[in-house]
C-alpha cells in the first residue's frame, strides 16, 4: 500500500496582461512576484516526506492545473494534505462590488492569473468535507481565514468533522513574505525530530499542539501574523487527527489500554514501576509479603472492619504495596495489562486480592476534592446529572444504596490539592459512613504520611486498622531487601553470569545488613528507596569482580537518600545538567511539567544548560538548542521520572517519588563534593 499523499501547489511568478499594456484591463488585477514560494517549496517537500509522505508538488500550476490537481486529491482519498502558497483572491480583486461578493469565498491565484471554476479553495474545503476521509488545507494566502470559518461547517461536531484548515491570516488581513509557510516548515521539521514531544502513547501529533506550534514559530520569526484555524469546541475532547503522524509513537497494545484507563487510576501502575513489567524486571514490586497478605484478605473479606490505614517514612513501600493491590484487583487495569496480576500471583498467590468490579482507586497527587468525587462516581457507575456537581453527600447515598459495600484505595493522601480539607470532609465522613444493615458503607483504605493526619490514623487504630511500616521487624525488611537486590543484580550484564552467583549473593545480603542495621536510622528515608536507587548507581559503578569486593561494595551502600541521589547522579556524565533538570521536575505538580516548562526552569539550578552553542543566530534557534539537550537529559534520566500526558498530548514529566521530590525542593542547587558523599 503506498503511502498517503500531500498537494503542495505554490506560485511565484504570474502572467498578468496588464504587465505588459501599461493598464489593467477590465477584470483584471496585476499580481506581483513572490519570489519566496521557490525556496520554500524544496523545503516543504522536504518536510513532508520526511513525516512519511508522498509528495505531489505543483509548481507554478495554471488555472487548469489547480482545478485537475485539487480534484484528484480531494476525490481521491489518498490525500491527506492540501498545502497552497499564492496570491488570495476575492471578488473585489475582480472589480466586483462588496455587495456581490461572497465573504467566505476566497481564490488561490493561479500562474495564469485567471481565478475561476476549480480556484475557490472555500469551495475545496466544503467538498472536502462530504469524503468518507479527513483532509487537512494549509492556505498560505492573503485573507486565507475565509476558508478556515465557513459557515456551513461551524455547526458540524468535531468527531464528525472531515475538513480542516489552517490559515495564514484571518478573513481580511493579508499574509507576508510567505512566513506562514516557512513557519510551518519549522514545525513539521520538529515534528520529524521529536514529535513537539508527544507522549509515545499517541500515534499522532494534537491538532492544538502542532497549531499552538505554528503560531510560536512566527511570531518567533518576527511576524505579526495570527493564524486562523477551524474552531473546535474547547469543552470536548479533540478526535484523533490523523495529519500529522508522531515519530515517539510506540506501537504497544497494552500501553494504549493503560492510557486509556482513568488517571487517578493509571497512577498505580506507574507507582508499582509496572508500566513496562516485561522490560524492566529489576524495578518489579517484591518484598512486603505479610503485609500485603494482611490488606489483600482484608480487601476480600466484607466481614471485617471498613478502614485501613498505611503509613511510614518516605521511601517505606507505602505506594509500591497499595499499587500492587489496585494492580491485582481493579478490573480496569487486568483487562488492560494482565500479565501483572500473573507476575504478582506468581510471587505469593496469597498476597493477590481478588478481582473485584466494585473495587476503585484514587491517587491524589495534586487532585481536588471535585476531580476525586466525579472519578469516584465514574468508577462506580453511578449516573451523573448535566451541571450539577458531586457532593460527598451525595456519593455517599448512592453507594449505601449498592447490592453490596464498594471498596477504595485511596493513597498519596499527603500530596492531595488540599490535604486536610480532604481528610475532614471526604475521609473521615466516608469511613464513619454506613449502610441501612449497619455495614460500612466504603471499604477503604488510605495510604499518607503520618504527620498532620492524626483523626484518621487514630480512627484506624481503635479499630486495629493501622499499618506502620515503619514497625516491621528489621528483620522481615531485611529479607525482603535481600530478595529485591538479587533480582535487580540478576538483571544487570555484570553480575547476571553463572560465575557470579556468590558476588550477587554478598552483594545482596551485605546492601541488606547494612540498610538495616540501625532502625532509627533506617525509617528517616526508606530502605527500599534507597536499596532502589542504588542498584541503578550499582549499573554504573565498577563491578566487583571477587567476593570480598563485593562485601565492600554492599557495605558502603549509602544509608539515606541525598547521599544515594548524590552518588548516582554524581557518577553520570554531564552530572550538574542532569541533576538541574531532576530538581526542575521535582516541583511539579499533578501529573508532572512538559519538556518546555522543564527547559524554562532547569537553567535556574545550571546556568551552563543556556550557554549551547548554535550555529542559528536567531532566538528561535537558541531555545531549540536547549529544548534538544533537555530531551537528551530527561532520557538520561528517565529512572528517576515517570511520564504523564497533558491534555494537549504533550509528555509530562515528575518524580517517581515524592521522597526525591521533597529532596530535590529543598537542595535544588548541586552541593559541594563533601555533602554529597557524607553519610549523615
Amino acid at each position: 500500500m503506498s503511502a498517503e499523499q500531500v498537494l503542495l501547489m505554490g506560485v511565484a511568478r504570474f502572467h498578468s496582461p496588464g504587465a505588459t499594456r501599461g493598464e489593467p484591463e477590465p477584470g483584471r488585477t496585476v499580481w506581483k512576484p513572490l519570489a519566496f514560494v521557490s525556496t520554500l517549496m524544496p523545503r516543504l517537500d522536504l518536510a513532508y516526506k520526511n513525516l512519511g509522505y508522498d509528495v505531489v508538488g505543483v509548481p507554478e500550476p495554471d488555472r487548469r492545473a489547480v482545478l485537475i490537481h485539487s480534484d484528484e486529491a480531494i476525490m481521491s482519498g489518498a490525500t491527506r494534505i492540501v498545502h497552497v502558497i499564492s496570491h488570495g483572491s476575492l471578488a473585489e480583486d475582480l472589480n466586483r462590488s462588496r455587495a456581490a461578493a461572497n465573504t467566505e469565498h476566497i481564490h488561490m491565484v493561479p500562474a495564469c492569473g485567471q481565478v475561476g471554476n476549480g480556484t475557490n479553495v472555500s469551495h475545496w474545503v466544503s467538498t472536502a468535507h462530504q469524503q468518507p476521509e479527513p483532509t487537512l488545507f494549509v492556505v498560505d494566502l492573503c485573507r486565507a481565514g475565509r476558508a478556515a470559518r465557513l459557515s456551513e461547517l461551524t455547526r458540524v461536531p468535531d468527531g464528525e468533522l472531515n475538513a480542516w484548515v489552517i490559515a495564514a491570516t484571518s478573513s481580511d488581513l493579508p499574509a507576508y513574505d510567505g512566513r506562514f509557510s516557512e513557519a510551518v516548515a519549522e514545525v513539521l521539521e520538529q515534528i520529524a525530530c521529536h514529535g513537539l514531544d508527544t507522549s509515545p502513547s499517541l500515534r499522532f501529533v494534537r491538532w492544538d499542539r502542532v497549531t499552538r506550534a505554528i503560531q510560536q514559530s512566527l511570531e518567533a520569526l518576527g511576524s505579526m501574523q495570527r493564524l486562523h484555524t477551524t474552531p473546535v469546541d474547547v469543552s470536548q475532547e479533540l478526535p484523533e487527527l490523523p495529519f500529522f503522524p508522531n515519530p515517539r509513537w510506540r506501537h504497544d497494545a497494552r500501553l494504549e489500554k493503560l492510557h486509556a484507563v482513568e488517571a487517578p487510576v493509571r497512577a498505580f501502575v506507574a507507582d508499582l514501576g509496572a508500566e513496562h513489567f516485561i522490560d524492566r524486571v529489576g524495578d518489579h514490586f517484591v518484598g512486603r509479603q505479610s503485609q500485603l497478605e494482611w490488606l489483600a484478605t482484608w480487601l476480600d473479606d466484607h466481614r471485617t472492619g471498613g478502614l485501613r490505614v498505611v503509613t511510614g517514612a518516605p521511601g517505606s513501600g507505602k505506594s509500591a504495596l497499595l499499587g500492587a493491590l489496585v494492580c491485582a484487583g481493579h478490573e480496569d487495569i487486568i483487562s488492560a495489562a494482565p500479565d501483572i496480576r500473573v507476575y504478582l500471583t506468581a510471587q505469593n498467590p496469597d498476597s493477590v486480592c481478588s478481582p473485584n468490579p466494585l473495587l476503585a482507586a484514587i491517587h491524589a497527587r495534586g487532585r481536588d476534592l471535585d476531580t476525586i468525587l466525579t472519578s469516584l462516581a465514574a468508577q462506580w457507575d453511578r449516573p451523573a446529572e448535566p451541571d450539577r456537581p458531586w457532593t460527598v453527600a451525595d456519593l455517599l447515598a448512592e453507594v449505601s444504596a449498592l447490592p453490596a459495600a464498594p471498596a477504595l484505595v485511596f493513597d498519596a493522601l499527603d500530596e492531595a490539592e488540599d490535604p486536610h480539607g480532604l481528610m475532614r470532609s471526604l475521609l473521615l465522613p466516608m469511613a464513619k459512613a454506613v449502610r441501612p444493615d449497619g455495614q460500612p458503607a466504603v471499604r477503604l483504605l488510605v495510604g499518607t504520611r503520618r504527620w498532620g493526619f492524626g483523626p484518621l490514623l487514630d480512627l484506624a487504630g481503635r479499630h486495629e486498622g493501622l499499618l506502620d511500616l515503619d514497625d516491621v521487624p528489621p528483620s522481615e525488611i531485611r529479607k525482603d531487601l535481600r530478595r529485591y537486590m538479587l533480582r535487580r543484580l540478576a538483571a544487570l550484564p555484570q553480575y547476571s553470569g553463572p560465575e557470579q552467583r556468590a558476588i550477587r549473593t554478598t552483594l545482596a545480603d551485605t546492601v541488606a545488613e547494612a540498610l538495616t542495621q540501625n532502625p532509627d536510622h533506617m525509617h528517616e528515608w526508606g530502605p527500599f528507596l534507597v536499596a532502589q536507587i542504588f542498584g541503578q548507581a550499582l549499573e554504573t559503578l565498577p563491578p566487583a569482580k571477587e567476593i570480598a569486593d563485593a562485601a565492600a561494595l554492599g557495605a558502603s551502600v549509602p544509608r539515606n537518600l541525598p547521599a544515594v541521589l548524590e552518588l548516582d547522579v554524581g557518577s553520570r556524565p554531564d552530572n550538574r545538567a542532569l541533576r538541574a533538570v531532576l530538581a526542575a521536575a521535582a516541583f511539579a505538580k499533578g501529573d508532572g511539567f512538559p519538556t518546555e516548562v522543564i527547559a524554562a526552569v532547569a537553567p535556574e539550578f545550571a546556568p551552563e544548560l543556556l550557554a549551547a552553542r548554535t550555529e542559528k543566530p536567531s532566538r528561535a534557534g537558541k531555545d531549540q538548542d536547549l529544548l534538544q539537550r533537555i530531551r537528551m537529559l530527561l532520557e538520561a534520566g528517565s529512572f528517576y521520572l515517570r511520564t504523564g500526558v497533558e491534555s494537549d498530548g504533550a509528555t509530562l514529566y515528575r518524580l517517581f517519588h515524592q521522597g526525591l521530590a521533597d529532596y530535590l525542593q529543598d537542595q535544588p542547587y548541586p552541593v559541594d563534593d563533601t555533602a554529597r558523599i557524607e553519610d549523615t
